[in-house]
């Protein structure tokens, strides 16, 4: 049984990788080049596994908020892929060390630590848009 700040960090992971489908779908339909598209898409798929994982803790329904991935299309736009895609592998990283104190009493959250520091790496791994 989660405590209540571990629900609420659970909670908000959730949300936070829900949001993540969108942003990345966001980015996939932006970029032109098919490799990176399709590491967005894998992204995205990933972080939607992500979402049901948590919620097979949480027990919540959650919905997907599009804020994130209208923040992100702009920065695309105005800083650029390489720029942004650094930003956001330093965020997979912290989502990663965001589990890590959680690991122990939810197991299943070593497969969303794994898969995060794998998003940092493909992200960093982007070199055209």
């Amino acid at each position: 049984m989660a405590t209540e700040q571990q629900m609420k960090s659970l909670l908000k992971s959730q949300q936070a990788e829900l949001d993540g489908v969108l942003l990345y779908k966001k980015l996939a339909e932006m970029i032109s080049d098919k490799k990176t598209k399709e590491v967005m898409l894998e992204i995205a798929a990933d972080e939607g596994k992500h979402a049901a994982i948590l919620k097979s803790y949480t027990n919540e329904v959650l919905t997907p908020k599009g804020t994130n991935a209208s923040i992100i299309g702009i920065m695309y736009k105005v800083i650029g892929a390489k720029r942004l895609f650094k930003i956001m592998a330093g965020g997979e990283t912290q989502g990663a060390k965001s589990y890590e104190n959680l690991v122990g009493d939810f197991p299943k959250l070593q497969e969303l630590i794994d898969d995060e520091l794998k998003h940092a790496r493909l992200l960093s791994e982007q070199t055209t848009a």
